[in-house]
């Protein structure tokens, strides 16, 4: 890895893009359960065939590197190094990512591996997940299994992909399974544990001495007040409690943030789950850099009036939600009237961008941050060849890159961007019409054909000029 080079690629994650979801001794996952059982899978979609990356790696790879692309985030599914989630572990499973790995290296491509991207095995799952503090070990023997199958090539390496958000998810929203909804007991209890097995991982990773680098992903949502809130102050604290302080001070300073259990208690939040000796494994747990996935900003007011409520969007254009929350007595989200929002109802503020990384730099130094994720999710429509004009996606994407550099210039040190996606992958919960990739797949034809779309190109174009700029 040349540490001195900005890195350009585009990611995915193991469910959404591999198929192949009972090959070669892979175990069920929790999202095979869901997407094969769940009567809230409202889009009937499943994760078995996907993009068959599992089957087509070297073509999809070899379609980065055409685009200029020179890394590439990708998740391990621990269902086919682990497949019971404990105990035996799966060599057909090791020799699939050995294989991904090398030709990764084969291509110039600098492999990103996530070990956790949403989908813990179902054996795991059925004994609450990360709701039980076992998990928090389980997943640490599993990360050591990778770091001894993979750490000698691997140089960049992240323990769990947004914690925040799959806590969220889970227990808040409820699409996610196990499908909680407004759960603050559990959604705290289940993001304790993600950041401690994290923290643990990273201290494996250490003290096996190995070359690489190693970090937590956040999504950053990072909280902006909007003008004539009564207690800004106040609500900020708040929202920084419960959208990044946890994540981010925990994972960066090795402490868990000082006002959280008071907070918590105050407002009759369980934390029985916060053990005292848990403090030594979070100070040998940190960091070596951030990974941030940045799609848009939370936008918060006072709290106005009503009961807690979670309001998301997994039906596009089919509803009228925007993505949201109101918290009793804490705050609540509201509309900038100069924002745009997609058809899913998220916000696009390309400057948020920006603001969370500077906020980082403010807070936490010179901690090196990679924008891990970036995209925009849309409905399509390709011509006769299979190409699709996506003059949405480069605006949007542009946008938020030119401020990712602006950063980069002041101070912030950003040190790479992966696109959300290398390929239109399954999109969870919303299937298969909701894409991100700069790549189509035609999901309708059993060959699964791949189609650059515009995008591929300007992205292409973007990183030559880049470097050309840069003088490499």
């Amino acid at each position: 890895m040349n540490k001195d080079k900005f890195l350009w690629g585009s990611a995915t994650a193991a469910y959404q893009c591999e198929g192949g979801w009972d090959a070669d001794g892979k175990g069920v996952g929790e999202w095979d359960v869901f997407s094969h059982e769940s009567p809230l899978n409202i889009n009937g979609a499943t994760g078995d065939v996907a993009c068959d990356f599992y089957h087509r790696y070297k073509e999809d790879i070899d379609m980065m590197v055409e685009g200029g692309q020179n890394t590439y985030r990708f998740s391990i599914a621990w269902t086919r190094i682990i497949p019971n989630g404990v105990g035996e572990v799966n060599q057909k499973g090791i020799d699939f990512y050995n294989r991904v790995i090398d030709y990764c290296f084969e291509k110039g491509v600098e492999p990103n591996v996530t070990l956790f991207h949403y989908d813990l095995p179902e054996t795991i799952a059925k004994k609450d997940g990360f709701g039980n503090r076992e998990t928090v070990d389980a997943f640490v023997e599993y990360a050591k299994v990778c770091f001894k199958a993979f750490g000698d090539r691997v140089n960049l390496w992240s323990t769990i992909n947004e914690p925040r958000y799959y806590a969220y998810c889970t227990n808040m929203v409820g699409n996610y399974p196990p499908n909680h909804k407004v759960d603050f007991d559990r959604f705290y209890r289940v993001l304790y544990h993600e950041i401690l097995a994290s923290a643990k991982a990273v201290k494996a990773f250490h003290d096996m001495e190995l070359k690489g680098k190693i970090a937590i992903v956040h999504d950053s949502s990072n909280a902006e007040i909007a003008p004539g809130t009564k207690e800004p102050q106040k609500i900020k604290m708040m929202a920084d409690l419960f959208y990044t302080d946890l994540v981010l001070e925990t994972s960066i300073t090795g402490r868990i943030p000082g006002a959280l259990i008071p907070m918590l208690r105050e407002n009759d939040i369980d934390t029985s789950f916060i053990k005292f000796e848990d403090a030594i494994d979070f100070a040998n747990g940190k960091i070596d850099y951030l990974g941030l996935n940045v799609y848009n900003r939370v936008y918060l007011t006072d709290y106005t009036e009503g009961e807690t409520e979670v309001f998301h969007n997994n039906k596009g254009k089919g509803s009228k939600s925007k993505e949201g929350i109101r918290i009793k007595n804490w705050f609540e989200t509201t509309d900038d009237a100069n924002t745009k929002r997609n058809l899913w109802g998220r916000e696009i503020y390309p400057k948020c961008i920006y603001n969370a990384l500077m906020e980082i730099k403010d807070l936490y130094g010179d901690i090196p941050v990679y924008i891990t994720e970036n995209g925009h999710g849309m409905y399509e429509n390709a011509d006769v060849n299979g190409y699709v004009e996506d003059d949405e996606r480069i605006d949007m994407m542009q946008g938020y890159i030119d401020y990712m550099l602006k950063a980069r210039e002041d101070g912030c040190n950003v040190c790479g961007y992966y696109a959300w996606s290398t390929m239109d992958v399954y999109s969870w919960v919303n299937g298969y019409e909701k894409r991100y990739g700069f790549v189509r797949i035609d999901f309708d034809d059993p060959k699964l054909p791949r189609i650059p779309k515009k995008s591929y190109y300007w992205f292409k174009e973007l990183i030559h000029n880049f470097y050309e700029k840069e003088g490499r």
